[in-house]
């Protein structure tokens, strides 16, 4: 199987299950990512495992085109950014950050936008599309 039909596959259904899940249990997730965000040495590994998986996608699908493989790509610098900023901003920068994005529009919002990328990249992994 061609390494980018996998990931189309593995990250549209990734999208669709996280992002259902993440609408229907907003409120739980707001105390839990609070909780989460207050530990320094979570926001650390997560900064450095979204840096190492952001790295090892980039390096595996470089493509960079205005279509599919092109937003598997742009995943992959989006975890590296991610990564990035919460190994280098200060603990209450980030805090503050995820204190601002914490709220039922993002997650509504979010969830939504996953779900329909996660519809796309399904369909195109499975060959809907």
């Amino acid at each position: 199987m061609d390494a980018s039909i996998f990931l189309a596959k593995l990250f549209g259904l990734y999208f669709l299950v996280a992002g259902g899940i993440v609408m229907l249990r907003q409120k739980s997730f707001m105390p839990m990512v609070m909780d989460f965000f207050s530990s320094k040495a979570l926001i650390m590994l997560v900064g450095l495992l979204e840096l190492v998986a952001g790295l090892a996608l980039v390096i595996a699908m470089p493509t960079i085109t205005p279509d599919w493989r092109g937003i598997i790509t742009l995943i992959g610098y989006t975890m590296i950014a991610e990564g990035i900023l919460y190994l280098s901003s200060p603990y209450a920068k980030v805090h503050r950050l995820m204190r601002h994005f914490n709220t039922p529009t993002w997650y509504t919002s979010g969830g939504l936008f996953a779900v329909v990328l996660g519809a796309y990249l399904a369909g195109v992994g499975f060959g809907f599309w």
